[in-house]
């Protein structure tokens, strides 16, 4: 039984993610979908990347992976599929949506998607997930080999985003997800506070680049503080995220997506 996994920023008001589910069932009718989601903030391809990487973690040996968030859709941005250990292979636009993921399954080579098999019978240059993406991913899912799909492609593309800052009593991070709670996911893990030496502090203070500072504590659980109170802790995807108990912390601190945060002690 082979799974497939979906995340899109298509949302689910429109028949689009019907449609690569329906392409995906007609050419490998035996496959289990899985939707890790389809609510990423529309073009955010950062967003996308880290819940990606989030995710996949969970998922067997041998997963196929559709993730597709895709602003340069019918541009010259290359069609791929990315090869990784444990059988896991990637299917989506090289804009660095794909390239954490990668990263973390360990990367073995990339196929530019060009070869006639692995796409549909017409290709729409505004929905390749549908007409490209699912139609590759159904092709490997059901016993295709990634080297098929066409050309070996060198390096993928790089995600977009600053790159994270550690230093003696200083964090440099972004925001790259906000969840339904309104907890605040960062792209720094705790090994990256203890670098800084901020692992040992009762509290912690943030430096908002828009402007405006916020004192927290740094806690482990959520039950550690007091509704409302803001407070900082690994979170159950292994990043540091800013969290209010029972409350949003996003609307408290008034950060978004890409908002870049410096933790201090």
């Amino acid at each position: 039984m082979q799974t497939i996994s979906l995340l899109t920023d298509f949302g689910v008001k429109d028949p689009y993610v019907a449609e690569m589910k329906l392409v995906l069932i007609k050419n490998c009718p035996k496959a289990v979908l899985v939707d890790i989601t389809h609510q990423v903030e529309r073009h955010n391809i950062v967003e996308g990347a880290f819940l990606l990487e989030m995710a996949v973690p969970f998922f067997p040996d041998g997963s196929v992976h559709v993730a597709v968030v895709d602003p340069g859709v019918g541009s010259d941005r290359a069609p791929v599929v990315v090869e990784c250990k444990g059988g896991h292979v990637l299917v989506g636009p090289d804009n660095g949506l794909l390239t954490r993921a990668a990263e973390f399954l360990g990367k073995k080579q990339a196929f530019r998607i060009e070869k006639p098999g692995f796409l549909g019978r017409k290709v729409s240059p505004t929905f390749h997930g549908r007409d490209l993406f699912a139609m590759a991913a159904a092709k490997i899912a059901c016993g295709a080999r990634p080297f098929e799909a066409g050309s070996k492609m060198r390096e993928l593309v790089e995600l977009p985003l600053r790159p994270l800052s550690v230093t003696v009593g200083r964090v440099g991070c972004s925001v790259v997800h906000i969840d339904v709670f309104g907890n605040v996911i960062l792209d720094a893990k705790m090994v990256d506070l203890c670098r800084a030496g901020l692992d040992k502090s009762k509290r912690i203070r943030l430096i908002l680049d828009q402007g405006g500072s916020a004192a927290l504590r740094l806690v482990k659980a959520y039950n550690e503080v007091g509704r409302g109170e803001l407070m900082i802790l690994e979170g159950s995807q292994g990043y540091v995220e800013i969290a209010s108990r029972e409350t949003s912390a996003a609307e408290k601190l008034r950060v978004k997506l890409l908002d870049r945060i410096q933790i201090t002690g």
